[in-house]
């Protein structure tokens, strides 16, 4: 009988490290707005519609890769809380636009406040700089975004590349290692060098 290579703890791997990171990121923030009434998920969906709204929820949902009845059932809070505007849909009559109400508006921006209180701690305790960190957390969303079929990300990531939509060029061979597309960028640089412009 074959047994299963898995040995515990030894064994953790990359998805596990980051399971574990969402979990504390999660009780973090669900402490930090709990006098709000708020959940880190509910926060995240608040900002999410503030910073890009108007938006539907299938954009919601291609942004997070949550499911969209994860998605609805968040928003009907929103809407019981009477922090949700819904509108149609100029574009496509089956959906709606969202955006905060004034209200909505109002716990974004004291759920943010609190929030702001909170970040100084968290930097104080990492060893490397938000900047280093949030570029790595742009390459692991990236690469994210690809294997689970998601949107691009709705906004840009330090360090994570621009958003395939955006990318000046587009590729559709197979999928590039991680060293190929190195490669691919030191060669873009090289061009932008020889051309006389920046990188």
């Amino acid at each position: 009988m074959k047994r299963n290579s898995y040995n515990g703890g030894r064994d953790a791997t990359l998805l596990l490290d980051v399971w574990l990171v969402s979990h504390l990121t999660a009780r973090l923030l669900d402490d930090a707005l709990r006098p709000l009434g708020l959940t880190g998920d509910e926060f995240g969906l608040y900002s999410l519609i503030y910073s890009e709204g108007p938006v539907t929820s299938t954009q919601i949902s291609g942004w997070t890769g949550m499911a969209q009845t994860t998605i609805s059932g968040m928003l009907r809070r929103l809407a019981a809380r009477g922090h949700l505007d819904e509108n149609p849909n100029p574009d496509d009559a089956r959906s709606r636009l969202l955006r905060l109400s004034d209200d909505g508006l109002g716990v974004t921006a004291r759920a943010a406040a609190v929030l702001s209180e909170t970040l100084p701690r968290l930097n104080d305790a990492l060893t490397e700089g938000q900047d280093v960190i949030r570029a790595k957390l742009g390459d692991l969303d990236h690469g994210l975004r690809m294997l689970v079929e998601a949107a691009p990300r709705p906004y840009a990531v330090l360090g994570g590349g621009p958003p395939p939509e955006r990318a000046a060029i587009s590729y559709q061979g197979p999928t590039l290692s991680r060293v190929q597309a190195d490669e691919v960028r030191a060669f873009i640089d090289w061009l932008h060098t020889r051309d006389g412009r920046n990188p």
